[in-house]
Parts: structure tokens; sequence; C-alpha cells
């Protein structure tokens, strides 16, 4: 029987650490109680500001998904904007590549029809990736977005218990 649990932890004291020592020794007893039981336990140390975490990415999923089926476009779709919205302000505020790009982007928006701007800025929107994006940025970009659907009243799915981690609080 093979099941994937995931869990996530963030050393960030010895009561964490004791916590995770007690799920890992609860999935070895599990193991034990049944060996044909697979048990894989994986430790992933990581840098800081690494690229967004698998937590961050699975929960940013979710809610493009809900704000999608509420505003009736596709994960694509409602991807986009939220980059464009969002996104896009935090990659212009750390990378000045980034920045003048927009500016370039924006200054062509001045003498461009609209039916010439848009199919332009929704490329740019497409090519910017959240994987680009540090465990801080993409946090800071989760909490946007969360603040934008409590302001814009769009309900999104409950909030894991490890949020807090995920935005890095």
């Amino acid at each position: 029987m093979f099941q994937t649990i995931r869990k996530f932890f963030r050393l960030t004291n010895l009561d964490v650490l004791s916590n995770c020592y007690a799920q890992i020794a609860e999935l070895y007893q599990q193991h034990h109680d049944n060996p044909d039981l697979v048990v894989a336990v994986t430790i992933e140390v990581m840098q800081k500001d690494k690229a967004r975490t698998l937590a961050q990415n699975s929960l940013y999923w979710a809610w493009v998904t809900a704000i999608g089926n509420k505003l009736g476009l596709s994960k694509e779709e409602q991807h986009t904007q939220l980059k464009r919205k969002h996104l896009a302000k935090i990659f212009i505020r750390d990378d000045r590549q980034f920045a003048e790009m927009i500016t370039a982007l924006n200054q062509y928006k001045e003498i461009a029809t609209p039916q010439e701007y848009e199919p332009l800025a929704k490329g740019v929107a497409t090519l910017m990736s959240t994987t680009k994006a540090t465990t801080k940025q993409m946090g800071e970009y989760l909490k946007d977005i969360d603040m934008f659907c409590y302001s814009e009243n769009i309900p999104l799915p409950p909030k894991p218990d490890d949020y807090n981690w995920i935005t890095g609080e």
C-alpha cells in the first residue's frame, strides 16, 4: 500500500523540531506494525530565499482555481490576471531589468492601440513565472491575493494550518 502524506515543518525552535521527530517516529511505528506499508521520509534543507515552496505552489493553485471559478475564468486566465495585478509589482520592486522592461511596455501603451498593446502585455504576463519568485516574494504575493479577495468579497478555500509558515510570517 502506498500513500503520500506531506508534512512541512519550518524548524524555528526546539518544540517544532520535537514535533517533527514525533511525526517521523509515528510513521516508523506504522511501518513497523505493517511491513507492507511503504514509508518514505524526505527532509529538505533550503536556503531562506530559495524558489517558492511546494506548499506555496499548492495553496496558490487552489486559490487560482477558486477565484477563477467565482469570476468565470479558466485557471490560466486567472493566473495571468493575478500575475499582472500583483506579482508584477513585486518583481518591478525587486528586479531592475524587469522594471525597465515594464517601463518600456508602459511607454508603448501610450502610443499603441489597445489591440496592439494587450496581446503584448498578456505575453509578458505569461512569461512572468511564479517559479522565479523566492519564498519571500511568493509569500508576499499570496498575502496580496488574500487581501484582494477579502476586499472584493471573493471566498477562498480555508487556509491550511501552516498558512503563516507558507506566507513567511
